[in-house]
């Protein structure tokens, strides 16, 4: 079969450290057989910048409506997420670009993160709107910090 997915109400159990992430949602759920963690990541691109179009062609005027009155670049930031690739880069990548940032005297983050720890907020938003103007996937985290479900990689200490 093609094509297959799942839109259903979600309830996530786990210890969060942020405020960001809800306990109850809706999730849709591609299900894509032999897949890899690339076709995953194009899967999401291709989902979130056709969810991009649909809204600005089919609601063009509220758009317009934000633009002028609430943020005046709304919609070349939108008309950039879809015509540009999202940036990949993998867990260790990203820590090293913020570390290389931090030696900047000008950067400053609540907490300084270091390889093993999981990325803030602060860190995942730097990355998008300061580093790359754009969203960021960030693959192959510790293991020690991710479910214990997840693909372990051959390296042993990423998922």
């Amino acid at each position: 079969m093609g094509d297959v997915y799942t839109f259903g109400p979600t309830f996530r159990a786990e210890h969060s450290d942020t405020a960001r992430h809800l306990a109850e949602f809706w999730m849709i759920e591609p299900e894509m057989v032999f897949a890899e963690l690339t076709d995953v990541m194009d899967c999401a691109e291709d989902y979130v910048k056709f969810c991009l179009r649909y809204v600005m062609e089919n609601n063009a005027d509220d758009i317009e409506f934000f633009n002028t009155t609430v943020d005046t670049s709304l919609k070349a930031r939108l008309m950039n997420i879809i015509e540009t690739p999202f940036t990949r880069l993998t867990y260790t990548e990203a820590i090293t670009i913020i570390e290389e940032h931090l030696r900047d005297k000008k950067i400053k983050f609540k907490v300084k993160p270091q390889w093993g720890d999981d990325l803030g907020s602060e860190h995942e938003r730097y990355l998008a709107e300061k580093v790359f103007s754009g969203p960021v996937s960030v693959y192959n985290y510790p293991k020690s910090f991710k479910a214990f479900y997840m693909k372990g990689n051959e390296d042993g200490r990423t998922v």
